[in-house]
């Protein structure tokens, strides 16, 4: 078979290489079925830009903002050094600041904004349980002061607990009379594989729950020392409500768009909208 050579070594040709110029978009949208969609319906790679998704499978299992956002950049291989801007959807958007302080980037958009708190913890953990036990409640260990001081510990309670009730409903669907009693390798088996998408779920919670907690108490990460300022701009859904106490809140731009959640992302307005705020070379978001 002959050998082809390489354009470096082709004669009378000198290979080049383009660089890339598309401005670089990082987006934080939880992967998973939901009714809502995704932000990847926003089509930004039509438009001419480098499109990374941060938050895809292995998920990131850390619970600080600050480490849940370097392991999702590390995890999206070679992200260039010159970000455009942070994209997030829902209460990934309270990871977007953290995300942006680790990179250049100096634009936030943000899509139906909200925010991680332990009342939501504890309402998905609920779901979570009630999934495989209608009658369960949550567990007396579960405590808004235990997430906060010691969110390992909770996680670790979570899953255990979380383990249990899946491998005890498994047990009885497949006719165990006594499944305290039964420990079935094939139902544990099972219980396990269910629990890593659990886990996953509430590993990001936790972390912008965190990030949340930051934002609110006025504290950065230590190991950011001159974070840039950032142009922060909000498109809501028809009835979507802000908090109140979201950072920059007074001096954020806010869009409302006249679609519903379920089809915020993928509705044309959004698309323009988002189009005439991250265009490079546009100004600043303003309202």
């Amino acid at each position: 078979m002959a050998h082809l050579p390489s354009p470096r070594t082709t004669r009378g040709t000198t290979a080049t290489t383009t660089p890339d110029t598309r401005p670089v978009l990082l987006v934080l949208d939880y992967p998973g079925h939901r009714p809502e969609a995704n932000l990847s319906d926003l089509r930004l790679e039509d438009a001419g830009f480098d499109v990374r998704y941060l938050l895809a499978r292995p998920l990131p299992r850390d619970l600080t903002a600050e480490a849940y956002t370097r392991r999702a950049l590390e995890r999206a291989g070679d992200v260039p050094g010159a970000v455009h801007a942070v994209l997030a959807y829902c209460m990934s958007a309270s990871l977007a600041r953290h995300v942006a302080e680790q990179t250049s980037a100096t634009r936030l958009l943000l899509f139906d904004a909200e925010r991680s708190t332990a009342a939501t913890l504890a309402a998905e953990l609920l779901a979570a349980l009630r999934s495989y036990d209608e009658g369960a409640q949550l567990p007396d260990w579960w405590s808004e002061d235990a997430l906060a001081r010691r969110p390992d510990a909770v996680m670790e309670r979570i899953e255990a607990h979380l383990f249990e009730v899946i491998r005890t409903a498994l047990a009885q669907d497949a006719g165990d009379p006594d499944p305290d009693e039964v420990e079935d390798p094939a139902v544990n088996q099972v219980a396990r594989s269910l629990m890593g998408t659990y886990l996953d779920w509430f590993a990001h919670l936790v972390a912008a729950y965190d990030a949340d907690s930051r934002a609110r108490s006025g504290t950065r990460a230590r190991s950011v020392t001159h974070a840039p300022s950032r142009a922060v701009a909000h498109i809501v859904s028809a009835g979507h409500v802000l908090p109140d106490d979201w950072p920059d809140i007074d001096s954020a731009a806010r869009h409302a768009v006249e679609t519903g959640r379920i089809g915020l992302a993928a509705a044309e307005e959004t698309r323009g909208l988002a189009l005439r705020i991250l265009r490079p070379g546009s100004p600043s978001p303003v309202t």
